[in-house]
């Protein structure tokens, strides 16, 4: 197989959505377009021609060629215990959480009793959890990557309510390799299978994606 996969969720960015001329609707809405699009999505790509009548999407015998050369996995991104874990278990290959750490467990677990529920073998679900790093030799030059990520955003981290600190800090976690790898470490015992790192403040600097692989690859 390749190293193609889609991911895919029901949306969250309303900037994006007006940018693109696309209604952003209720978050029931785009829950409901989620799950017509993944029932006429999946058959397409196992080489069929599915013919669906929604709500939202209606497409008659829909084509997808040329067809890829082997499955393409499909991961669905987010944490919702009622809407997004069900399916996860119901269409998903891969998901991809997005939560706190003291909530990974009770996310799980929920995915769990979902697969019960649908007869679906939890062990064929891959099961990642959603991760943003700052990381550097030292932690002073790694908070000096976000200090300069967040000014180009409008933001003087210093400046900020504690509160607001506080939101920041759980969102992008900042440290040396030490402090890093340590802090994925301890993510690792929590029960998923992988991590989704992203390094929004760093991702244009090589020499920072490299140290962060060395410290996931010693894990």
């Amino acid at each position: 197989g390749g190293r193609a996969q889609l991911g895919i969720g029901a949306g969250w960015f309303e900037l994006e959505h007006n940018s693109f001329g696309i209604d952003f609707g209720t978050f029931t809405h785009r829950f409901e377009k989620l799950e017509e699009s993944l029932q006429i999505i999946l058959p397409m790509l196992r080489g069929e021609r599915p013919t669906f009548s929604g709500e939202y999407y209606n497409v008659v015998e829909a084509i997808n060629e040329p067809a890829p050369l082997s499955r393409i996995p499909v991961m669905i991104g987010g944490g919702g215990e009622k809407k997004t874990l069900r399916m996860v278990a119901q269409y998903a290959d891969l998901g991809n959480l997005n939560c706190e750490p003291g909530e990974v467990g009770r996310k799980l677990d929920a995915l769990a009793a979902h697969c019960e529920r649908l007869g679906r073998d939890r062990g064929e679900i891959v099961m990642s959890w959603n991760r943003a790093v700052c990381i550097a030799e030292t932690t002073a030059e790694a908070e000096k990557d976000r200090d300069a990520f967040l000014l180009d955003r409008g933001m003087d981290y210093q400046s900020l309510t504690q509160d607001f600190q506080t939101m920041v800090d759980r969102y992008l976690v900042v440290g040396d390799i030490s402090t890093i790898g340590a802090q994925f470490a301890e993510w690792k015992t929590l029960g998923t299978d992988g991590f989704t790192v992203s390094m929004p403040a760093q991702g244009h600097k090589p020499e920072n994606v490299a140290m962060l692989g060395r410290v996931l690859t010693s894990l």
